[in-house]
């Protein structure tokens, strides 16, 4: 795929960048068991005062990113290999900071839920629709005037246009000229991503993957709260009833 410049190798390319966005995000869904069935442990040892919601949502934060390295550089080494994708580096940079957003929101969504099936089926739900507002299946001068903003909302959005922009620009393919895809600017034109910043769209990643972490405290720190208070409310009960 790497070396043909064919208007259906053209398509091919466009068509595997959604599936590394679409597929490798989705599959974080397999985060929501082990949490939800760790959050009984957490909520007990927070109760305990053994360690604070931020200690918690930090260790999480932080144990995350070697698995994300790994299945990063695997994905890389395995899809730029086989199909000759562009810059390599890019590539591996988009999916770790997409895989390391990813979980943060699954765990956001594990703490939420009261079972991990009913997480899954939210999750996956958010992330469909994510998908339909990348800017792959509608681009986005299509989308209706009262859902423009939501192209921005999707983190799906910055991943995506990034594995183009690294694929396609300054690209030329001469047996694609008769189906108006002679250039890869022409691609990322068609989609209206011709003029974006890769680094830019990087730091929002990272960005919103600080912001579902900090909303994940703030989760932990009202239940915290409550069950600290539901404590106190019990323990004055019983000492008046003794008394």
């Amino acid at each position: 795929m790497g070396a043909l410049t064919t208007f259906t190798s053209v398509q091919s390319r466009i068509a595997l960048l959604f599936y590394c966005v679409a597929f490798f995000i989705f599959m974080s869904v397999a985060v929501l068991p082990f949490t939800v069935i760790e959050r009984d442990i957490v909520e007990k040892e927070v109760r305990n005062s053994y360690y604070h919601p931020a200690v918690y949502q930090i260790s999480q934060a932080i144990a995350s990113i070697p698995g994300a390295v790994l299945l990063a550089l695997v994905t890389t080494a395995i899809i730029v290999s086989m199909t000759g994708l562009r810059e390599p580096s890019w590539f591996f940079i988009n999916m770790f900071l997409s895989l390391v957003c990813a979980e943060a929101l699954a765990q956001l969504i594990s703490h939420l839920v009261p079972h991990f099936i009913i997480g899954i089926g939210l999750l996956a739900g958010v992330y469909g629709l994510f998908m339909l507002l990348q800017g792959f299946m509608l681009v986005p001068s299509e989308f209706p005037g009262w859902l423009k903003w939501t192209y921005n909302i999707a983190f799906h959005t910055y991943a995506w246009r990034t594995f183009m922009f690294s694929e396609f620009r300054d690209q030329i393919y001469p047996d694609a000229e008769g189906q108006g895809l002679e250039t890869g600017n022409a691609v990322l034109a068609i989609y209206e991503i011709d003029d974006i910043n890769r680094a830019h769209d990087m730091f929002i990643l990272v960005g919103y993957t600080i912001i579902i972490h900090l909303f994940s405290f703030i989760v932990l720190q009202y239940k915290y709260s409550s069950m600290k208070k539901a404590n106190a409310l019990t323990d004055n009960a019983n000492t008046t009833n003794m008394q």
